[in-house]
């Protein structure tokens, strides 16, 4: 479908490409780290079948960094994931970040300031927060607490 007759495409792809743009600034080309980018922007069923989604992932550590965006409700949503048995742990980058003391803003203080660049704001944001306190985050031996 063309981007330009479906909104919700177009505000996908907006997502996505902003959060690839500023992952390599930051960290450069993904494939060095061995890491893999990807996106979502299908229209499945269920709550989030519609949502924009971006991942940063490392195969190799069990863990990504998942970033999701409702384009209807506005609600925005930055975890870290990492493979446990069974299962899978979610941790709020926010809650990760305020936390240690690397950010005392989040979503919504970003998105009172960011005005038409709110993804490339997001990206920035988080990418720039884990690139100065926290770059090895996906790496297993990274410790969280």
């Amino acid at each position: 479908m063309n981007p330009e007759e479906d909104p919700l495409l177009q505000t996908k792809l907006e997502f996505s490409d902003a959060f690839r743009t500023a992952y390599r600034e930051f960290f450069g080309d993904e494939k060095e780290f061995q890491y893999e980018l990807y996106e979502l922007k299908s229209e499945e069923s269920g709550p989030k079948g519609g949502w924009a989604t971006f991942t940063i992932r490392n195969p190799s550590g069990g863990r990504s960094i998942v970033f999701r965006f409702d384009p209807v409700s506005g609600a925005f949503y930055a975890m870290l994931k990492i493979q446990v048995m069974p299962g899978e742990e979610d941790w709020s980058l926010d809650s990760f970040f305020e936390r240690n003391g690397f950010a005392n803003t989040n979503f919504l203080d970003v998105k009172r300031s960011a005005g038409e660049w709110l993804f490339h704001s997001l990206a920035r944001h988080y990418l720039g927060t884990i690139f100065t306190y926290c770059p090895r985050i996906l790496e297993s031996d990274y410790i969280l607490e």
